[in-house]
């Protein structure tokens, strides 16, 4: 038979002590912490990289689409004769001889400080940055009316011409950072109710009427004088797209969002918290030359193709006898500067509009001289831009967007 003591004796050596098991919660409860300290860490590190992709998204796809049209921009150049003057006929018709070929194209390609291409803004601190304006084939269209069915007695649908179809035909469109509110865009009732509060924010907008409405077409804004085609009526320049501010034209959110619903003069945001827009027209290939620069074609970032030489730049051979007129630069190197949106909410706060003067102005000095580009944006010998120090400065979330486009249409020649 077993001894009860020695019984009593096993059953304690088979349990655990007090001592024992303040120990083993003990590194229970720290292994739980460090376990929800790391679950904490990736969750957060998640978030942070989620809320990031979220917060740019809108950026990227304004950036692709801006990249997309740039690509496809076009002059439609062509060659044109110029003629010596011998005298007149028996008949009193002129006699001509032919002398030469020049370049001749009624579209115009435009980019540099919004500022100075949109005569009728209010100066860089409501449009900071650079903006473009230019044709492509991009075939945006008005909705066609249906035709009447029949029994109704004919109408006027029947005379409309359809274009729906004709995806090749040449749009006006555009691109530039506007400070201001939402609300030419919102929907009427919002905008009578009062309900929802107004939205001030950097927007990017693009300009965009639809082939119908392209206006650089206008007898009032042709480039080329009817009487002497081997003139340029410089006082139509730039005319075309100064519509681009009229509020009546800009594009509610109750309407179709459709492109084939884009209607006359367009304006509409394509992305909120844009802070600027860069555009520095470069050509590719130095031809030989040993002072040739990249930028040289356009050194104060205007780019104008009306022009034979745009402010700044010197004759050179690269650029051909007609220099830049009617030609498209060969690459355009193209920055836009997107924020986050709580640094977007941040600047929209009435207690915050010296900051955000101040940004704004700022940003309006630089990206004057194309060959301090690098001192302005990115890093040069371990140095932040300072454009970079600004934002930092201020704590302003920001991501710079760059890449360099060629002008598939772009025709250089001597």
């Amino acid at each position: 038979m077993t001894s009860p003591t020695l019984s009593r004796t096993t059953a304690r050596r088979a349990a655990f002590t007090l001592v024992e098991m303040l120990v083993s919660v003990t590194f229970l409860v720290i292994l739980m912490m460090l376990v929800t300290q790391l679950v904490g860490i990736v969750q957060r590190g998640w978030v942070r990289t989620s809320s990031k992709v979220s917060q740019f998204r809108e950026a990227r796809f304004a950036f692709d689409l801006i990249s997309r049209n740039l690509s496809q921009a076009t002059l439609n150049t062509y060659w044109e004769m110029r003629y010596d003057s011998l005298g007149k006929d028996q008949t009193q018709q002129d006699i001509k001889s032919a002398r030469s070929y020049f370049r001749q194209s009624e579209l115009q390609f435009v980019s540099g400080p919004t500022s100075q291409l949109i005569t009728s803004g209010g100066g860089s601190g409501l449009y900071p940055g650079h903006a473009v304006f230019f044709q492509a084939p991009l075939g945006v269209t008005e909705l066609t009316q249906q035709a009447p069915s029949s029994g109704s007695g004919g109408g006027g649908a029947q005379n409309t011409a359809n274009t729906e179809n004709l995806v090749n035909l040449l749009c006006a469109r555009g691109y530039f950072v506007e400070w201001g509110d939402d609300t030419p865009y919102r929907p009427e009732f919002l905008n009578s109710s009062n309900v929802v509060p107004v939205r001030s924010r950097f927007r990017l907008i693009q300009y965009s009427p639809s082939a119908e409405m392209n206006r650089i077409y206008a007898p009032e804004f042709r480039l080329i004088d009817p009487n002497d085609r081997t003139k340029t009526v410089a006082g139509n320049s730039r005319k075309w797209y100064q519509d681009v501010l009229d509020q009546s034209k800009r594009v509610q959110a109750n309407e179709a969002s459709s492109q084939s619903n884009i209607k006359s003069g367009a304006t509409r945001p394509v992305a909120e918290n844009i802070l600027a827009l860069v555009i520095s027209p470069r050509s590719e290939t130095d031809n030989g030359t040993a002072s040739y620069s990249p930028t040289a074609c356009a050194p104060r970032y205007l780019y104008d193709s009306v022009l034979e030489t745009n402010p700044g730049a010197v004759p050179n051979p690269v650029f051909g006898s007609q220099g830049t007129r009617h030609l498209l630069p060969p690459l355009l190197q193209v920055t836009m500067i997107a924020m986050d949106e709580r640094s977007g909410e941040f600047l929209s706060r009435e207690e915050n509009k010296g900051i955000r003067e101040e940004i704004s102005l700022q940003i309006g000095k630089m990206f004057q001289n194309a060959d301090e580009f690098s001192k302005e944006i990115g890093a040069t010998d371990g140095e932040l831009g300072a454009l970079d120090k600004l934002l930092i400065s201020r704590r302003i979330n920001y991501r710079a967007f760059s890449a360099t486009i060629a002008m598939k249409q772009s025709r250089w020649s001597s």
